[in-house]
């Protein structure tokens, strides 16, 4: 029985984080403060201009006076954030500070494209190339006091190992403490990146 004064009900609300804007989260609030319920996929919704997350690369982020670490990686970028739309909605879940963004013909010698990605303080960033010939390495760019690429790979392989579950197989519960991101129930925490 919940404490008096509390109400229960249900929460119908378009889920979204800066990685990717997709879904419905349906809570049902349980009388004791608490709201617990999974996503469902298949609803999306356009963000109101100023919901939307307004950084920009090169105006906001990226300083000349930044000396990135370079590294290599064997993983596609377009796999975190092509067109799985379960890859992306589970990294979303995990990289949940974070966006991306293509830059096509960026002007570098030797790269065809870079995925950029940055969190939403602007404190880290990390860029990926693509040289358009290699279909199995590409270079990586990191600054910052988080290695996004690194979180990124981690959130993907975590995403691959739990057998690469859709985003109806996710769920949110919200208490006075905080949020739990879930897979299946409420037992299961996913891993949360930064």
């Amino acid at each position: 029985m919940g404490r008096p004064g509390r109400a229960r009900g249900v929460v119908l609300t378009p889920w979204e984080s800066p990685w990717i804007g997709y879904g419905l989260l349906h809570l049902t609030v349980d009388g004791a403060g608490a709201a617990s319920g999974k996503f469902s996929p298949h609803s999306a919704f356009m963000l109101m201009r100023n919901q939307r997350t307004d950084l920009r690369i090169f105006r906001d982020v990226v300083r000349d006076d930044h000396q990135p670490d370079e590294s290599v990686t064997s993983l596609p970028p377009w796999r975190v954030t092509g067109d799985d739309l379960a890859a992306q909605f589970a990294l979303g879940l995990q990289l949940r500070d974070v966006w991306w963004t293509w830059h096509d013909d960026p002007d570098v010698d030797g790269v065809a494209s870079r995925l950029w990605l940055a969190t939403t303080d602007a404190t880290s960033w990390a860029a990926v190339d693509w040289d358009g010939k290699s279909d199995d390495r590409w270079t990586v760019w990191q600054h910052g006091p988080r290695c996004l690429w690194n979180e990124a790979e981690a959130a993907y392989a975590w995403w691959t190992h739990a057998g690469r579950p859709g985003p109806d197989r996710f769920g949110l519960t919200v208490t006075d403490a905080g949020e739990t991101r879930w897979l299946d129930h409420s037992g299961q925490p996913v891993p949360l990146a930064g």
